[in-house]
């Protein structure tokens, strides 16, 4: 090379080579899109049910830096949704929600990804995995699932069927493979047919300790397990969550590798796995979700702080879900105090449950993140 020695042009090359890496760096830096804080609102059916309802959220939630939907398109076994809306792949016998009325041609779902890509917000799609039934089932069609598989519903550990007029309403029971197959293939329609940014799975647990008794779920327990205790029982009933948490983020993955599956969870994590199997550390530290979201609704900043403090893992893959309503005074102040409190620990965001209650409450005039 002219006008350089050989020793003037390997100093040269050998400065540009350490150079490189730290260049490298910095193009990622500069380049690489950076994950966003999420700030999530759940979205419940009642705020879905029309497109004015649905025009008027999407846009008060991007005026207000909300960049996560989380829309109820599940409601109780049924769909705010087309179900097998152009691919059939996956059966799916869920029926329009009742909430929709004789509205046959609205969907919700579409209605709303078509908002989400114009105001540059995520949708996740909400799905109530296990509980089937309100407390009224006159609001069902007689082809609803809780009555075409009545032998799935979980049972007391008395033996009795669990009532649709009790809790939540009728669980199916996660131990039987055909129910886990059944919940599977509803998401996993839910996936191919419609160009979501998450799956968010909710009520993914038992109702609590005194059910999982179903007479189908207890006899495979009882070829499943050699020694037979409360401790194996425990330990059966959260694998059968575990199981269907995997397989439904097996098999959307496989549909759409980039669609999220999050799911809401009990915060207490110790209380989750003991008292609903919902063992979500597990699902974690497995690999078998992207995220959980934490129902951490107390209304006081102190048990808050001791419910973030216990979760020392993973926390870049922890939403803690906020408390958005009030049944008595609960300025908006608190909220604004316990998203302080969230960010300041490094979890990955916040969700605000839910958009119905921060209306009512006019809650977005003076919330502040």
């Amino acid at each position: 090379m002219q006008g350089f020695s050989h020793e003037e042009h390997e100093g040269s090359t050998k400065k540009m080579k350490s150079l490189i890496p730290i260049f490298s760096l910095f193009l990622l830096f500069i380049f690489s899109p950076l994950k966003a804080e999420v700030r999530a609102v759940w979205v419940p059916i009642w705020d879905l049910k029309t497109p004015g309802k649905i025009d008027t959220m999407m846009a008060e939630i991007s005026e207000n830096k909300i960049n996560q939907v989380i829309a109820q398109i599940r409601y109780r076994g049924d769909a705010m949704y087309s179900p097998n809306r152009t691919d059939s792949t996956y059966s799916n016998p869920d029926n329009r929600c009742y909430v929709l009325g004789d509205s046959t041609d609205f969907d919700p779902l579409a209605h709303l990804i078509s908002l989400g890509s114009k105001y540059n917000v995520e949708i996740h799609g909400w799905v109530t995995a296990v509980i089937v039934t309100p407390h009224a089932l006159t609001k069902l069609p007689p082809e609803h699932i809780y009555f075409q598989h009545p032998e799935w519903v979980t049972a007391h550990y008395d033996g009795n069927t669990m009532p649709n007029d009790i809790l939540e309403g009728a669980y199916l029971d996660p131990g039987i493979p055909e129910v886990r197959q059944y919940i599977t293939n509803v998401i996993s329609d839910i996936v191919c047919n419609y160009t979501l940014d998450g799956i968010h799975l909710d009520y993914i647990r038992y109702p609590n300790e005194m059910y999982g008794y179903n007479a189908l779920a207890r006899s495979i327990y009882e070829k499943d397990i050699d020694y037979k205790d409360a401790e194996s029982w425990a330990v059966w009933k959260q694998a059968q969550i575990s199981k269907l948490v995997r397989r439904i983020y097996k098999e959307v993955k496989i549909i759409t590798p980039e669609v999220q599956v999050t799911a809401a969870v009990i915060s207490d994590k110790d209380g989750a796995a003991k008292r609903y199997s919902q063992n979500w550390a597990d699902w974690l530290n497995n690999g078998y979700i992207d995220a959980v979201y934490l129902m951490a609704y107390t209304p006081s900043d102190e048990v808050l702080q001791r419910k973030l403090n216990k979760i020392t893992n993973h926390r870049e893959k922890v939403v803690v879900g906020l408390r958005a309503w009030t049944e008595s005074s609960y300025q908006v102040a608190k909220i604004n105090k316990k998203i302080q409190m969230v960010n300041s620990m490094k979890f990955a965001g916040f969700g605000l449950y839910s958009y119905t209650g921060i209306r009512r409450e006019k809650y977005f005039t003076g919330l502040m993140y």
